[in-house]
């Protein structure tokens, strides 16, 4: 059970949630040996542009560098480029920091940048990085080695946090398939970590770029192991075989605490977890009748059957029962108060009878036979809130059975939008709405970048406008109601149905020192030895 003041934590802002002071990026750190984590995601490639997800993107993080990074609090701090500047709407100035080599000697260029951006845009994947790119229009110099000038196609106010997710790779391997990087052949970056090795699914071994442009890493290498099962993560710490582990479960935090040998770091993560529904098929795949009968119509196009399925979760239970505690309930893709969120956003009240109700207003007396789908090894608990669902629709006659898949499978299935009910989660990392909104609520579309992740294929032209004015908007305020506005189509029209944002805990060893993120990156770069 949470006390109360790790509670009032959960609701805070989650951009003031970073208490812990953060390491400056190109200061000294004490030299350490070895570093072994235990991940409880699988990472699924070294290739920095092949999907965009955090274990994805935290593993490579370490290997290739983009030019602006998020501290813990996920606010953008200087990266490969020292300072950055708007010009006009539409143009920004970036400076780079002297000296910036890839760990073969050769020297950041204009052009591994422009080839890092058209790759990022242009590479098919499961879930696309072209939701950071879309906006940009051109790469060139700003008449100085060290000056680089990006144009948009219109303004757009969070560049500079679009492109903490855009890493930089050598032009050289512009064509270079994932597999070369998976390799080691084309992992070739800026960062202050090599690939040693990758193997898929298991584990991945880094080890110290000595020549690296800024601080050296106080790990003379790392051992990255993917352990989903959360008693193994645990057990792994316990017996001494590892020195951190992530997605601490709350029985492993019991553990931790008592522990003399081990410490408990704790925060708040900016993941926002959900339900989505097929609401594009006339007639979705894994919704029958009782008889198991292809329904005539896809129910989820019914608003009222949206709400009904809203009103019959009990997020409360979640949080307490299968989060232990361990998050926030949620209404909106941030809580009330974050930047784009509304007030005007009451949230789902668990009522089963009410929502019984309107399943048979929409003619649905008797409910149906639901497939709810969702992965065992990504999000905290992931398969645990996807069974209390099921359970719970249940109740209102949604007779619901499960199915849950590996995250390597389940993530191009998903994106594919090829289920009828399932869960996701979206790490909310620019501490604002537009992000979401754009990659998880508008109308798909693979060339404009829009809906990379809507896994529903929701589409709404009113909230498409909105979120296009909005994220072209310089001014803040005006900027904050737009999305607003936006955020209240989205929920008010449950065309997602929110569940909580995650709390983050990791486990450590009393000589390891961990930065709690709030984008839920586990990263040897955050880890510290204690003096």
């Amino acid at each position: 059970m949470m006390t109360l003041d790790r509670r009032q934590m959960l609701a805070a802002t989650l951009g003031a949630f970073a208490t812990m002071p953060l390491i400056a990026r190109h200061g000294s750190a004490q030299d350490a040996g070895a570093l072994r984590v235990g991940l409880g995601a699988p990472n699924t490639s070294i290739d920095p542009h092949a999907a965009n997800n955090v274990p994805n993107n935290a593993v490579n993080a370490h290997i290739f560098e983009s030019l602006v990074v998020n501290d813990p609090a996920s606010r953008p701090v200087p990266g490969l480029a020292a300072s950055w500047r708007p010009i006009d709407d539409t143009r920004w100035e970036f400076k780079l920091h002297d000296g910036i080599t890839f760990s073969d000697g050769s020297p950041l260029t204009l052009e591994d940048i422009q080839v890092s951006v058209q790759r990022a845009t242009d590479l098919p994947s499961p879930s696309s990085f072209r939701n950071y790119t879309r906006t940009i229009k051109s790469v060139s110099s700003g008449g100085t080695p060290n000056t680089i000038i990006i144009e948009t196609n219109a303004p757009d106010p969070i560049l500079p946090n679009s492109l903490t997710r855009l890493r930089i790779i050598r032009a050289t391997f512009k064509d270079a398939s994932s597999a070369d990087f998976n390799s080691g052949k084309a992992a070739i970056g800026t960062g202050p970590y090599l690939l040693d090795s990758f193997t898929n699914g298991s584990q991945t071994l880094l080890k110290r770029n000595d020549a690296y442009w800024g601080a050296k890493a106080p790990w003379a290498t790392v051992t990255l192991r993917v352990l989903t099962d959360d008693g193994a993560r645990v057990a792994g710490l316990l017996a001494g075989d590892l020195d951190l582990i992530d997605a601490v479960p709350t029985e492993g935090e019991r553990l931790i605490k008592g522990n003399d040998a081990l410490h408990l770091v704790t925060g708040v993560s900016s993941r926002f977890v959900f339900m989505a529904m097929d609401q594009e098929r006339d007639v979705t795949p894994f919704a029958t009748g009782h008889d198991g009968r292809p329904l005539e119509k896809n129910p989820f196009k019914d608003e009222r059957v949206r709400r009904a399925i809203g009103m019959a979760i009990n997020r409360g239970a979640i949080v307490e029962r299968i989060m232990g505690g361990n998050a926030l309930v949620a209404t909106q893709f941030l809580p009330k108060g974050g930047f784009g969120t509304s007030d005007a956003i009451a949230g789902a009240t668990y009522d089963p009878a009410k929502a019984k109700a309107l399943l048979a207003e929409a003619g649905y007396p008797n409910g149906f036979k639901l497939t709810l789908h969702g992965p065992n090894d990504r999000y905290v608990n992931d398969a645990k809130v996807i069974q209390a669902v099921a359970q719970m629709l249940a109740r209102i006659g949604i007779a619901s059975t499960v199915e849950v898949l590996p995250w390597s499978v389940y993530s191009g299935r998903v994106s594919a939008a090829e289920f009828s009910f399932m869960l996701g989660a979206w790490g909310v990392n620019t501490g604002e709405t537009s992000n979401p909104l754009v990659a998880l609520s508008l109308t798909y579309d693979k060339k404009a970048g829009t809906g990379a992740s809507n896994y529903g294929r929701y589409s709404n032209p009113r909230l498409d406008a909105l979120v296009k004015e909005a994220t072209s908007t310089l001014d803040d305020a005006k900027r904050a109601s737009l999305l607003g506005q936006a955020s209240e189509i989205v929920f008010n029209g449950n065309a997602l149905i929110p569940l909580h944002h995650e709390g983050v805990s990791w486990g450590a060893k009393r000589s390891v020192d961990y930065t709690a993120r709030a984008d839920q990156y586990t990263m040897a770069l955050a880890a510290t030895p204690r003096a």
